[in-house]
């Protein structure tokens, strides 16, 4: 985690003024808050926090994706909760109940966030209920996501459930070129799949020209191709 270098070269108005949550915010807020938000990089794989951990606010992600997972009893296995990406935030439960991290937190690829601490946000939703009125919004579409992600992982197999991986770190891009910037382990945990499993799915897309793999990325050659098994018009392979 750095912020040093980070901080002199990111516009933290221009990014919290265009982000979900505060778009619609007067400018004074933004002001305000961008003066106090601290920027964090991580790369792929790295903890951003843990279950249990006390929390100090808001996190929202400038680029890359973070995702949300909770661990089984034994450290090994793994339930992905939520993938989330750009212009979004997550950590909003322990901001507003103040208690400790309700799951783990991971850089699904090279991730900047910014941190905005409870003490700088809770006084402005009770200045403009607006913000805390987005603030539930944003909860309840997780919500939803966090459901059909376990239902995902309950009945769709697992060469549907990467695909849509893929799509979704593309950033929902219909087109051919994307680059996406992750380690086959970090999609596997996504997914519930092994890293073997993932590999052994990723090659056989590889040599049906699907997509192209490099050490750390995988770039998509046919969207298209990946959408149809996305939405399951084909069989699987894993």
């Amino acid at each position: 985690m750095r912020s040093d270098k980070v901080g002199s070269a990111l516009d933290k108005r221009a990014v919290l003024a265009r982000h979900n949550l505060f778009h619609e915010a007067p400018p004074r807020v933004i002001e305000r808050l961008a003066l106090r938000a601290q920027p964090l990089t991580f790369r792929s794989g790295q903890r951003i926090f843990r279950r249990g951990d006390e929390s100090h606010g808001l996190l929202a992600v400038v680029s890359g994706y973070v995702r949300i997972s909770a661990a089984g009893p034994d450290d090994r296995s793994e339930l992905v909760m939520n993938l989330i990406g750009p212009d979004e935030v997550f950590g909003e439960i322990a901001l507003l109940d103040d208690g400790p991290r309700t799951a783990d937190a991971f850089a699904a690829t090279r991730c900047l966030l910014l941190r905005l601490e409870r003490r700088d946000l809770m006084p402005l939703l009770d200045e403009f209920p607006i913000l805390a009125v987005r603030l539930l919004a944003i909860l309840s579409g997780r919500l939803r996501r966090t459901s059909q992600q376990l239902s995902d992982h309950a009945f769709v197999c697992a060469e549907q459930r990467l695909a849509k991986a893929l799509i979704t770190l593309a950033g929902g891009a219909e087109r051919d070129g994307i680059r996406v910037l992750t380690t086959q382990r970090e999609l596997g945990h996504m997914i519930g799949l092994s890293r073997e499993g993932t590999n052994r799915q990723l090659s056989a897309w590889q040599r049906k020209g699907y997509i192209a793999l490099a050490p750390g990325a995988c770039t998509i050659c046919n969207h298209q191709a990946l959408r149809t098994i996305a939405e399951g018009l084909v069989a699987g392979t894993v």
